[in-house]
């Protein structure tokens, strides 16, 4: 009964929330936005969010959405009505729950296919299950990539490592635009890019997107830089998934090789019946850059062992005991190692290391 409250959706494999941290940031900077609080996505939890809030004093209500079967992003959808939907990208993240990738695509397709006709669908034309579909929907569409060839609505034409984040260069409408952003990871861009196009669509321009761009901000536990002693912690344990793990890999394997590289993971959850390949997958990638990877539950020890291999000699340390974790992690805190931290750890080892930082900001 909120008449002037757009609702924005936003779904995918991955990205979610970094998106929808990124684009209340962004509308902030013309409009009074309020989103969905930390992993809250589903149709209980955003209902009772719904009933806990006065939305009168907001223009915009973005929405996280999540799904564990098919059904449930339309339900979310028919709850909150979005004006626009955004998919970030579908990916084997969440395999186990749906059984197959067209299942998954499916579901989150429910988001756009619920867009009215004034409404605007934001897609990620890279990815060919979010774009498979597009020309059956009867809202406004706008895409965003970084394959000129897909012709994209906003094209991501450069993406550059800078000292203070990344520096992007894009097009649209046939004019460039720069910008830098002070984020690490330059994949982040492709979550940037959705909101540029929805932040356009509701009337800001260019230069104040720009604008609101130059100061974003990371979510907690989404790839962040922190110190820990002597050593660098990168902060990766708010989720984790094949594409966001490769990423992560990426960043750690820019620092200096004085510096012990560390994994602490426990694998990545519900990728379904690829599970043990892509775990492989991951070993392999994780043998060219780590020294050492620390595994911390048994789940999926025996694929990441057998992808690491012996050929680089990256040590594998089994920690399945919290408190033993514990005391290993303490005992690095004086040396100069940088330690990737991939999906979520127990919380005794992540209060040590990462969540003091948080409870600051």
């Amino acid at each position: 009964h909120y008449r002037n409250l757009t609702a924005v959706g936003i779904t995918g494999s991955y990205g979610k929330t970094t998106t929808k941290t990124f684009l209340q940031h962004i509308l902030n900077g013309k409009f009074r936005s309020i989103m969905t609080p930390k992993n809250i996505n589903t149709e209980i939890g955003v209902a009772k969010f719904i009933l806990q809030t006065d939305f009168s004093k907001y223009d915009i209500f973005i929405v996280e959405m999540g799904a564990y079967k098919i059904g449930e992003i339309k339900k979310l959808c028919d709850l909150v009505k979005p004006k626009i939907g955004i998919l970030t990208a579908i990916n084997e993240q969440h395999l186990s729950l749906f059984g197959d990738l067209k299942s998954t695509q499916q579901t989150k397709y429910e988001l756009l296919r619920s867009l009215p006709k004034n409404g605007l669908a934001v897609v990620n034309i890279d990815n060919p299950l979010c774009s498979e579909y597009l020309n059956e929907l009867n809202c406004n569409i706008n895409t965003f990539g970084l394959d000129e060839e897909k012709n994209p609505t906003f094209l991501i034409k450069d993406v550059k490592r800078t000292e203070k984040g990344i520096y992007c260069l894009g097009l649209m409408d046939g004019l460039e635009g720069e910008v830098e952003i002070p984020i690490i990871g330059e994949h982040n861009t492709m979550n940037v890019a959705p909101c540029y196009l929805a932040g356009k669509f509701l009337g800001m321009k260019r230069e104040e997107i720009r604008e609101r761009c130059r100061t974003l901000k990371l979510p907690a536990g989404v790839l962040d830089i922190l110190p820990y002693g002597n050593c660098l912690i990168l902060d990766d344990s708010y989720n984790s998934n094949p594409d966001g793990f490769k990423a992560a890999l990426q960043i750690l394997s820019r620092f200096s090789s004085n510096r012990r590289r560390i994994i602490i993971t426990r694998g990545m959850l519900e990728l379904g019946e690829k599970s043990f390949a892509l775990h492989e997958q991951i070993g392999e990638e994780i043998s060219l850059i780590a020294e050492e990877l620390v595994i911390i539950t048994k789940d999926f020890a025996e694929p990441l062992m057998r992808g690491v291999g012996t050929k680089f000699k990256t040590q594998v340390t089994l920690l399945y005991d919290h408190f033993k974790l514990l005391e290993y992690v303490r005992g690095l805190k004086n040396s100069q190692a940088v330690i990737l931290l991939e999906n979520r750890l127990p919380s005794i080892v992540y209060h040590e290391l990462a969540s003091k930082h948080y409870e600051i900001l």
